[in-house]
This record gives C-alpha cells, sequence and structure tokens, in this order.
C-alpha cells in the first residue's frame, strides 16, 4: 500500500507543469512530453527576451521543472485527491479507463494550470533574467504559456475525439 502510495505520489509531482496532468499513466511519456515544451517555450523566450540560446533554454527547462514540482505539490496532488475522494470515492480524481471523464479531466484542468504557470513560471524566470524589463518577461511567459497549453488543450481535444471515434466504429 505504501509502495503504491509513494509511486502515485511520484508519478503526479512529474506531471504537473502543471500542464501536463494525467495525460498518460506512464511516467516516461509524462517526462518526454516535457521536452517540445521547453523547446517551444525557449524558442519563444529567446525571441521575446532576445537572449542567447543557452539562457532561453535554461530558463525554460529551470521555470518548467519548478512549476511541474510547485504545482504537483501546491495544485494537483491536493485538489485532485480532494475532489477524487468527493465525487469518486478515491484519490485518484478519474480512473484510466473511464471514458470520456479522462480527457475531459484533462481539458478543464489545463485552465487553471495554465494561469498558475504563467505566474510561477514569470516570477521565477524574473530572477533569472534580472536585466530584462519585468513586464516583457510576463508577456514572454504568457505568450509561452499559451503555445504549450494551446499543443495540450489539442492534445487533450483529440485523445476525446478519438475515444469516442473508437467506441462507434
Amino acid at each position: 500500500m505504501l509502495i503504491s502510495g509513494s509511486s502515485f505520489y511520484f508519478k503526479n509531482i512529474l506531471l504537473a507543469n502543471a500542464g501536463i496532468p494525467l495525460f498518460s499513466q506512464s511516467l516516461f511519456y509524462q517526462v518526454l512530453l516535457l521536452i517540445p515544451i521547453i523547446v517551444i517555450e525557449a524558442y519563444i523566450h529567446r525571441k521575446l527576451l532576445k537572449t542567447g540560446v543557452f539562457k532561453a533554454v535554461w530558463v525554460a527547462f529551470s521555470t518548467n521543472v519548478i512549476s511541474t514540482v510547485v504545482g504537483g505539490l501546491l495544485v494537483i496532488l491536493p485538489i485532485g485527491a480532494l475532489t477524487g475522494t468527493i465525487l469518486f470515492g478515491s484519490t485518484v480524481p478519474v480512473q484510466p479507463d473511464s471514458f470520456p471523464f479522462l480527457p475531459l479531466e484533462i481539458i478543464f484542468t489545463l485552465l487553471p494550470m495554465f494561469w498558475f504557470s504563467v505566474v510561477v513560471e514569470s516570477f521565477i524566470g524574473s530572477l533569472s533574467l534580472r536585466k530584462v524589463d519585468y513586464r516583457k518577461v510576463k508577456q514572454s511567459f504568457l505568450i509561452a504559456n499559451v503555445y504549450t497549453y494551446l499543443m495540450l488543450e489539442i492534445l487533450a481535444i483529440t485523445q476525446l475525439i478519438k475515444g469516442y471515434v473508437e467506441r462507434r466504429g
């Protein structure tokens, strides 16, 4: 019991990029999903903030890792466990095989997580980018997260559509 609880806890900490909540039950794919997010955000930061490649990648990497951990500890785990307990009698809010609830959960979870990521990443990023105007830093993180969260929303919507197609076909 303790091992499965610890595994669930560890797995969901890595999901939290505030943007990768419960996309798959595979830890490997959850971490893998961070790669395009970091690449996209680094590109946007490099262009908008006129930083070097290394600095942009470092800022995108560090802010996403921190927002993932903070989001998992403060948002995904407590709210997910509470919601799951109230609605389903389980600390896991939605079971992997409960279609269409899993993609719907992802779609709705991404909305508050988007704002959470923007706030946390803008704050952390501004510490690394002290020489850059804070308004530009906030704008860069807002735009970067719009692109990455849009990508995640499209992925979730695609899962929902695919599920309906597979169940009907």
